[in-house]
């Protein structure tokens, strides 16, 4: 017999199955992420389409099956349309749920997690941020999510000897999970050097001081080290399929 659920979540994911079905992968308030299956909903005629697409925020009821879950009634929350109207807002979204489906793999309720997914669709959704720095709000989403899952970098003292850094002779190390200082440096030869301002920003994500952050202005060369110690963080830790 099936049961029946109810529970809010945002639609992160949508695939098209069969002639007329479609999966969404939603992170859930109540059961974290879940993939259901919508029956016949991409028919012209189906009551569910109108309450679920890409990146809303829906009510949803579902039944689990013996090997599924199938929804039975969608409504719309929140649509998020300055997301959806706006491609740059939306490669970003995608972003994030791309990461979300990477260090998520089952069923795992967190409301830490469902908060911060929370928090960041409303700020990518907002018009707070100048479009020279949407893409920090990805970055800002990437280190707090990590962690929230456990690996939260250190960032004010050495990663290894726990002295204090010197503003301008520091690396990151993925092995030693954070900044580390120039005597530190032999155990980790593939530590990558970084400057002060991206030890600084780093800082700010963690804290999530919006304020700051949506008025920053980041030097291409320190968004490069961003984006390359935020790749290379993500390969090290990324959960290794059995």
């Amino acid at each position: 017999m099936a049961v029946h659920y109810r529970t809010k979540g945002f639609i992160l994911k949508k695939t098209d199955r069969k002639e007329s079905d479609r999966i969404f992968s939603i992170f859930t308030y109540d059961f974290g992420r879940l993939e259901i299956t919508g029956k016949a909903i991409r028919k012209i005629n189906s009551k569910l389409k109108s309450g679920i697409d890409i990146f809303y925020l829906s009510d949803i009821k579902f039944i689990r099956g013996k090997n599924n879950k199938t929804l039975t009634d969608a409504s719309i929350i929140k649509r998020n349309d300055n997301i959806i109207c706006d491609f740059e807002k939306l490669k970003i979204a995608y972003r994030i749920a791309n990461i979300l489906d990477d260090f998520i793999k089952g069923q795992e309720k967190d409301h830490k997690i469902w908060d911060l997914v929370e928090e960041i669709f409303e700020k990518l959704n907002s018009r707070q941020f100048k479009v020279n720095n949407r893409q920090l709000i990805y970055y800002c989403f990437f280190w707090n999510l990590l962690s929230v899952l456990g690996y939260r970098p250190e960032l004010q003292k050495c990663a290894d000897c726990h002295d204090k850094l010197n503003p301008y002779n520091i690396y990151f190390s993925d092995k030693e999970g954070g900044i580390i200082c120039n005597k530190c440096l032999q155990k980790d030869n593939n530590a990558k050097k970084i400057n002060s301002d991206v030890a600084k920003i780093l800082r700010l994500f963690l804290k999530k001081d919006w304020q700051t952050i949506s008025k920053l202005k980041v030097e291409p060369f320190s968004q490069g080290l961003l984006k390359a110690i935020s790749n290379n963080y993500s390969q090290f830790i990324m959960p290794k399929e059995n």
